[in-house]
């Protein structure tokens, strides 16, 4: 793992109505479903922040965000320093804006100047394997310039239909080898403006034409929607392998970096000390609906729009740090990039792009992809390991645009790292696809993010992933390549688990799960459920009862399955003397407890139902923190005002039993990303027979908040008893934590 903390607010789904009956409904991606109804309103709406990182200690631990502006779709990126005092958390003024150093400052220059900064692109081989390129028009293909000197479609869409429609997927393959009859439909609603290369100048920064045939831009930098920063700094210190350990030191010298995609068509890379960009990079896969950017009428659309992962993987007998990103509502696919020497990123950036088009089954991908190292297979007694990008395929992969899978089945993709460039994308030779089957085919559906389990040398072994149907999904990797029977538990394709209401209702699962040993032996799997869709589901007729779960996984019987609710032990949210007012400030605390007697013996894990969430709205859109025994979590409550600011409820909760004393705060505005906690205190405590020293660790409850004014808010605070050494503050991230996040 590379030192850098992800903080990802899944605001994403967005329901359309049903096309026909043999696939499930389309989803469309929201622009900003809490806004979406105030900004069509015309009113105005304050800029929100959605996207966080948190750079590690030895880099003072400072706070970026993302920010953006939903009237005119502005971005910017902005470094806080955080500090904890009696009043609770707060950060400081910024000590830097990437939006405003990349577009100039009132009376100061742009940094880079336009003309020199370093932007790369893609051109598609005749083979479908992609060249990295200068962003510049004399290095571009004959398909590319042509697309740029198209016109802005004059009918754009609706700003809140923001998935890859048929109208956006009809701009996005046109004159870049599309198929006749979408080529003929784009070409009936654009026509050649001659402005191509003026028009790459305006995407560059240059903003000598805005105001004219262009539109102005209050920054050059665009809106980050469902992108979030992702904080690259030195190479982990846990990694294995020959050659590693020197591969770590050298990175230690190497400067911070903050990654970001953004609805400008670029993922950005800025150095995280200044603010100014170092490096951009355009997908080959958005780059025909660029034009539409410089549209005086712009109507919102995505274009990088998708979280992105870091880590380490071996490349050709050389360690490297790598990025994968997906597009979001921008298009159907993700790429990789090489980012270990901050200082050359550049033309050999690229390692490879992989859509819809590589393979059907491949959608919108809006959860965070990963790396891991598998073991493919066992020759001689030697395991031959090979790191891949673990990608789920996230939503529309049945949507009609050319390249989809029929049935709406999900699917988990192992997409290698070392795949040599100039090479095409094989199945089953340097990709891999696991399908997960669908249950209805009248409900949507969309596989998300998964939670990794790794063995104690840092191989996967285990996958667990849900859907929007309800399913959790394990996926087995104890054998080798291509894992055909890897979707389990049993032969049939089967999940480990089915969230349903009382009533039997299926609950979605849009977040990543979190893991942590079990009692016993396996693995708890946590996680809540709901989603976001349009803006209707605002409305109390849409509100459905949406749970938090813990799933016993018995390895030692890996064809068990967990059969529903009645394996599980329920704890029941009995509401507190004075509870239900605004939280806030210090001390910890909450509205309700969750009480009751220690698992029976044969209980497969424990759930609570979300007080009233069938009237409140209340669901989980967001995974949660684990630390100390503990788990950390926040939940979204709508307003029905969509100009009012939504609320949410912070909860900690005991991981193994579910039970807590008091918690469910309810907060007087939503957290975009889950909570982030912070060291204030520590006592050492006796050590134990094995020699190790337990600590009695006080740590502040950080939660973000969508407002620029204020963007920082402590929760509570909360005592941890935790072995003494170094701990993963954000996420459990590997085997030897899951013991730690399940200790008492």
């Amino acid at each position: 793992m590379v030192a850098y903390i992800s903080l990802a607010a899944l605001l994403w789904l967005a329901l359309a109505p049903t096309r026909g009956l043999a696939a499930p409904p389309l989803l469309a991606i929201a622009a900003e479903p809490l806004t979406a109804g105030c900004v069509l309103a015309g009113a105005a709406a304050p800029a929100l922040l959605h996207g966080a990182a948190v750079a590690p200690p030895s880099a003072g631990g400072d706070i970026f965000q993302a920010d953006f502006q939903p009237t005119d779709w502005s971005g910017h990126v902005l470094r806080y320093g955080l500090t904890l005092d009696a009043g609770g958390a707060a950060a400081g003024p910024p000590k830097w804006d990437a939006g405003e150093i990349l577009s100039g400052a009132p009376g100061q220059p742009a940094r880079p100047e336009p003309a020199r900064r370093n932007i790369h692109s893609a051109v598609a081989r005749a083979d479908g394997t992609l060249d990295s390129v200068p962003f510049e028009w004399a290095d571009l293909s004959a398909g590319q310039r042509a697309a740029l000197n198209l016109a802005p479609s004059q009918s754009q869409g609706t700003p809140w239909n923001q998935g890859t429609s048929q109208s956006q997927t009809t701009l996005a393959s046109a004159a870049l080898g599309a198929a006749p009859a979408v080529a003929a439909a784009t070409a009936a609603t654009r026509r050649s403006d001659g402005l191509g290369e003026q028009r790459l100048a305006f995407l560059r920064g240059d903003r000598t034409l805005e105001g004219g045939p262009f539109r102005r831009r209050d920054s050059v930098l665009g809106d980050s929607v469902h992108a979030t920063p992702v904080y690259v700094g030195a190479a982990s210190a846990g990694g294995r392998g020959a050659g590693y350990e020197a591969f770590h030191r050298r990175s230690l010298a190497r400067r911070g970096v903050l990654y970001l995609g953004a609805n400008d068509g670029m993922l950005h890379a800025f150095d995280a000390a200044d603010g100014v960009e170092l490096y951009a990079y355009v997908p080959q896969a958005v780059f025909a609906a660029l034009g539409q950017l410089s549209s005086p009428r712009y109507v919102h659309r995505a274009y990088v729009d998708g979280p992105a992962g870091a880590g380490e993987a071996l490349l050709d007998g050389q360690w490297k740090s790598v990025l994968v990103s997906g597009l979001g509502g921008g298009g159907q696919g993700v790429f990789a990039l090489d980012v270990s020497d901050p200082e050359r990123l550049g033309p050999d950036t690229l390692l490879w792009e992989f859509g819809d088009a590589d393979d059907p089954a491949m959608g919108n991908v809006v959860g965070v992809p990963q790396i891991a190292r598998l073991r493919v297979r066992t020759v001689s007694g030697v395991a031959e390991l090979r790191h891949f990008a673990v990608v789920a395929s996230g939503l529309n992969n049945y949507v009609d645009d050319g390249h989809r899978t029929a049935a709406g089945e999900g699917a988990l993709f192992l997409l290698a790292l070392d795949k040599p460039r100039g090479t095409p994308w094989r199945r089953n030779v340097n990709y891999y696809r696991l399908s997960t089957p669908i249950a209805d085919p009248a409900l949507a559906n969309a596989l998300g993010p998964p939670a990794l389990a790794a063995d104690a040398d840092g191989v996967l072994r285990y996958a667990y992933a849900g859907d929007l149907q309800g399913n959790l999904w394990r996926f087995d990797f104890s054998a080798g390549a291509p894992w055909s029977g890897a979707v389990g538990p049993g032969a049939g394709r089967t999940p480990l688990f089915v969230a349903r209401a009382a009533g039997g209702e299926r609950q979605p699962i849009s977040q990543q799960p979190r893991l942590a040993f079990a009692n016993g032996g396996g693995y708890l799997v946590l996680f809540g459920t709901g989603r976001l869709i349009e803006q209707a589901d605002r409305l109390p007729s849409r509100y459905a009862q949406q749970s938090w779960y813990a799933i016993v996984d018995n390895l030692a019987q890996p064809a068990e399955l967990v059969a529903g609710r009645r394996e599980l032990t329920e704890r029941v949210a009995v509401a507190l003397a004075g509870g239900g007012a605004l939280g806030g400030g210090s001390g910890a605390g909450g509205d309700y407890a969750f009480a009751g007697a220690p698992l029976a013996p044969g209980s497969k894990g424990w759930y609570i139902d979300f007080p009233r969430s069938a009237d409140t709205g209340e669901r989980s859109l967001q995974g949660a923190v684990l630390a100390g025994g503990q788990l950390f979590f926040d939940t979204l409550l709508p307003a029905r005002d969509p100009c009012a600011a939504a609320l949410s409820r912070s909860y900690a909760l005991d991981v193994l039993d579910g039970v807590a004393a008091a918690t469910g705060r309810l907060q007087a505005d939503y957290a975009p990303s889950a909570p982030l906690l912070r060291q204030t205190a520590v006592v050492n405590g006796a050590r134990a027979a094995s020699g190790q020293l337990a600590q009695r660790k006080t740590v502040a409850i950080v939660r973000f908040r969508a407002e620029q004014a204020a963007p920082l808010a402590q929760a509570g605070s909360v005592g941890l008893t935790m072995p003494a050494g170094r701990l993963s503050w954000r996420e459990v991230a590997n085997w030897r934590e899951l013991h730690e996040a399940a200790r008492p």
